[in-house]
């Protein structure tokens, strides 16, 4: 697994493993399946039109599909989205049209010319899982979905047995909200900069004023409190 670090605008450090061939050829799959269903339908539409404006109306969902779903959808085609994955640069810039017309024009030489041999090739030997059309743009293909590990795996539920939870207010949370507290402070741990002193300084702000509680303790502290009576009172 190819790991894909860099630093955002606001100087945070974020880590994405890269898609595999095997990710993205999935998510092709499922683009072809969805371009194929809408020629379909428009072919069946259409079929008594003129034959000129019915292969103009069906080569462009077949031709610009990818180039206009990662334009306008955040770097995601419906196929990406449904495995989590998504376009971006590897220097953790916003990608621009260009960056996404450069993927989308070498995707004839990448994938179509070569059937995919010469994007599964590239993508496999690239220590950034880039084809040719992601290094001409700058991009790659990242999994946006983080592997998390369970909350009851992140504490010893034995040592919270007599445990007395000092905010019963976190109940409202949501276990996704509860494993980002624990991965913020994971992170503040591996990177000690005064950017995740403020990033924990600021989060632990949000959280107090969402669950309306007061605390005198440091914000890695009360955020640790957070954490665990979140599993002691849910689990």
């Amino acid at each position: 697994m190819n790991i894909l670090e860099f630093e955002n605008t606001q100087g945070i450090t974020l880590r994405y493993s890269t898609a595999s061939v095997f990710d993205r050829s999935i998510a092709y799959l499922i683009d072809l399946a969805i371009v194929g269903f809408v020629v379909g339908v428009l072919a069946i539409a259409l079929g008594s039109s003129s034959s000129a404006l019915l292969i103009l109306v069906i080569a462009i969902p077949i031709l610009f599909y990818s180039l206009l779903m990662e334009i306008f959808n955040d770097g995601k085609s419906l196929g990406k989205m449904a495995l989590g994955l998504k376009v971006v640069r590897v220097d953790g810039q916003y990608p621009t049209g260009y960056d996404y017309f450069m993927r989308w024009i070498f995707r004839w030489v990448d994938i179509y010319m070569t059937s995919g041999a010469l994007a599964a090739l590239v993508i496999s030997s690239s220590p950034r899982n880039q084809r040719v059309g992601d290094m001409l743009g700058d991009t790659t293909v990242i999994r946006t979905r983080k592997l998390r590990v369970p909350l009851q795996r992140i504490l010893n539920l034995n040592k919270l047995s007599k445990y007395t939870p000092q905010y019963p207010q976190v109940i409202q949370l949501k276990e996704s909200q509860v494993v980002l507290i624990k991965e913020s402070l994971d992170q503040a741990v591996k990177y000690t900069n005064d950017s995740y002193t403020k990033l924990l300084d600021d989060l632990a702000i949000r959280v107090a004023k969402n669950l309306n509680v007061e605390t005198s303790d440091t914000s890695r502290v009360f955020l640790q409190t957070i954490i665990k009576d979140y599993i002691s009172l849910t689990r």
